[in-house]
């Protein structure tokens, strides 16, 4: 009988320790000074810009225990522990990051997680970076030159109020720079890909396709465009 106790007690206890570290636990971070954000994880970043810096992670208890947030130079890098995480049949389950911070100067992709801006960004000069599947989403913009890059299947999704003096985009995969509603006065594009780039101006426009992606732009700018492939340049007005 009193073993009989026991084992159910031992149960009873890895079943509460194992709901335990499935739930959704919540933890800030205290991290040195950043304008930089490095996503490395498979999980979605809500990013406003504040004038207080703060990193929360709501993830279960176990995903937590792994999850590494560290500040390099100037940018905030979120990762896993370890590399071989995967391969000890690690599942970090579902994983939201707030980040709260002053400046942003660059925000970047590894892999499937999301970036999404829920405020406003504002920055002189932002890099944007995907080189997974995730995607970047900043649905209003203000920033005199943005630099896009792409060399995934993740997309990179802007809109904005200020026009910017210049727009930089490179995709050299599958993703698109989805851009339609944000406007640059010179706008750069370069397609070693398939994936397609949208984007206004009424100033200058420099598109060189060597894939089969394409360029849309509305407004009525300056072209200048070189064609190596089946893409193509088209006025989307």
């Amino acid at each position: 009988m009193k073993t009989k106790s026991l084992f159910t007690f031992f149960i009873a206890s890895f079943m509460l320790l194992a709901a335990h570290n499935s739930y959704a636990q919540s933890e800030i971070r205290n991290v040195p000074v950043f304008s930089e954000i490095s996503l490395r994880v498979s999980g979605t970043l809500h990013l406003k810009q504040g004038d207080t810096q703060k990193v929360e992670i709501e993830a279960s208890q176990s995903t937590l225990d792994e999850l590494i947030t560290e500040v390099s130079g100037r940018t905030l890098v979120i990762r896993f522990r370890t590399s071989n995480l995967f391969s000890r049949n690690f599942r970090p389950g579902k994983v939201d990051i707030y980040v709260t911070v002053p400046e942003v100067n660059a925000l970047g992709i590894s892999g499937s997680g999301d970036i999404i801006a829920q405020t406003p960004i504002s920055s002189r000069i932002i890099d944007l970076t995907v080189s997974g599947s995730g995607n970047i989403n900043i649905a209003d913009l203000n920033s005199e030159k943005v630099k896009a890059n792409i060399s995934g299947s993740g997309d990179i999704v802007l809109g904005g109020g200020k026009i910017a003096q210049e727009f930089e985009g490179t995709i050299s995969g599958s993703g698109n720079i989805k851009a339609a509603g944000y406007e640059a006065k010179r706008v750069d594009i370069k397609i070693m890909g398939s994936g397609n780039c949208s984007i206004h101006t009424n100033g200058d426009l420099y598109a060189r396709i060597a894939g089969s992606g394409n360029v849309y732009y509305g407004g009525n700018p300056n072209l200048d465009t070189s064609i190596a492939g089946s893409g193509k340049v088209t006025n989307r007005n």
